[in-house]
């Protein structure tokens, strides 16, 4: 499973939404889908800093 895939499997059990995560996140829905898409721009790989992988998992209520 990629991480991705595990940022939407948590999120949707936990029954929040893309927004509601970004928000707080503090970023825009746009780039926590990116995110969840596994992208960080079309046809690159995401690398998401340690700070921000640390935010998502806040957010989700999950540790690294």
């Amino acid at each position: 499973m990629t991480m991705g895939e595990k940022l939407q499997l948590l999120r949707k059990s936990r029954g929040l939404s893309q927004e509601r995560v970004a928000y707080d996140w503090g970023m825009s829905r746009y780039t926590y889908q990116k995110f969840e898409k596994g992208e960080s721009m079309p046809g690159t790989p995401a690398n998401p800093s340690l700070r921000n992988v640390m935010a998502i998992a806040q957010v989700l209520g999950v540790t690294l």
